[in-house]
């Protein structure tokens, strides 16, 4: 998957397509829960690169924790 994170707004629609299960169209936990990661290290990579939206991107982020779905690795 590749798929620009850059700001508040790309984080918030990232969350509403691919990980909220109320929202995304196609839901399926598990890959719910990997793109839950993926979101992540795209906004550490942000941090690492100083973009001035990173914080705001990371409390975004870190709402996904409050979804209710299962998260397992298989």
């Amino acid at each position: 998957m590749a798929y620009k994170i850059k700001t508040p707004i790309d984080v918030a629609c990232f969350i509403r397509d691919y990980i909220d299960p109320d929202q995304t169209p196609s839901y399926d936990p598990e890959e719910s829960h990997s793109n839950e990661d993926y979101l992540y290290q795209k906004v550490l990579e942000e941090v690492v690169a100083g973009n001035p939206w990173a914080r705001k991107m990371a409390e975004l982020a870190l709402k996904t924790k409050q979804l209710d779905f299962p998260r397992w690795c298989a």
